[in-house]
């Protein structure tokens, strides 16, 4: 029973995990091909370069805001599958089968809930990230400065 908990919250972590990948790697191919002098293409100009360095500029600060979310939410997923490992060896010292269910149960209330918060926290963070991105290309296709 325990393999088939610990198995689970593993496969949920690989999950979230595999999720986040997918969007950075959905999120770094819509960043939009800039022309470069020299190959054809015609020179941009230095107000167009400045408004490109400001672009990549913010979106750098964005994503290492992102890579210090995500290290922290591993820190938590790993204090969470340590706890997880604790709960499950203090099931084993239950004196009844009553409190071992009732220990189970918290179990696996706890384990429910830990994921529960690093899949909301991880989607917040993708729709903040999202936005940003949005707004940062909106603004640079309109001209503004970034």
């Amino acid at each position: 029973m325990f393999d088939q908990i610990l198995d689970n919250y593993r496969k949920a972590a690989e999950s979230t995990m595999q999720f986040q990948q997918t969007m950075m790697r959905n999120l770094t191919t819509q960043w939009p091909q800039m022309p470069l002098p020299g190959i054809g293409l015609p020179n941009p100009g230095a107000a167009w370069v400045e408004q490109v360095h400001s672009a990549q500029s913010k979106w750098g600060e964005t994503v290492v805001g992102m890579l210090d979310k995500h290290r922290e939410s591993l820190d938590a997923q790993y204090r969470a599958g340590i706890r997880l490992i604790e709960d499950t060896f203090r099931t084993g010292e239950a004196k009844d089968p009553e409190q071992f269910r009732r220990l189970t149960e918290e179990l696996w209330r706890h384990s429910f809930d830990a994921l529960k918060s690093v899949t909301e926290d991880q989607i917040r963070e993708c729709q903040s990230v999202m936005k940003k991105w949005f707004d940062l290309v909106s603004q640079s296709a309109n001209g503004q400065k970034v």
